[in-house]
């Protein structure tokens, strides 16, 4: 199932996400890839990736400072940059460390389609 943002606010967002990689993360990052940033303007959508995996997760920051994570969520390492790394493997400097909210896109999740992340 194909994964999609789209930005309802009145200013611009920036996406990062972390979804199941065993091909390219599976002998680091526990099969876990995070990417990030796609960039998001006021009422525009993006496709971000490709899943066969219920669960993927996701942090984006607008413009303004506000975000969309759960602390309660898996940490991951990001930089102001574009990345794309295994998860829990850390950046150069400089990096920090966000909170993302879990995205459940149902069962089976390789069915045709779109799940889009609203972001209000």
């Amino acid at each position: 199932m194909w994964v999609a943002f789209r930005n309802n606010i009145n200013q611009h967002v920036w996406v990062a996400t972390m979804r199941r990689d065993t091909d390219g993360c599976g002998g680091e990052g526990g099969g876990w890839r995070t990417e990030g940033w796609w960039s998001l303007s006021p009422g525009e959508a993006k496709t971000a990736f490709w899943t066969t995996n219920q669960y993927a997760a996701f942090y984006a920051e607008a413009q303004d400072g506000s975000w969309w994570g759960d602390t309660a969520g898996p940490s991951v390492y990001v930089t102001d940059d574009q990345f794309s790394d295994c998860y829990a493997i850390g950046h150069s400097a400089p990096w920090r460390v966000v909170s993302m909210s879990e995205i459940n896109v149902g069962w089976p999740p390789a069915a045709p389609g779109t799940h889009t992340v609203n972001l209000n």
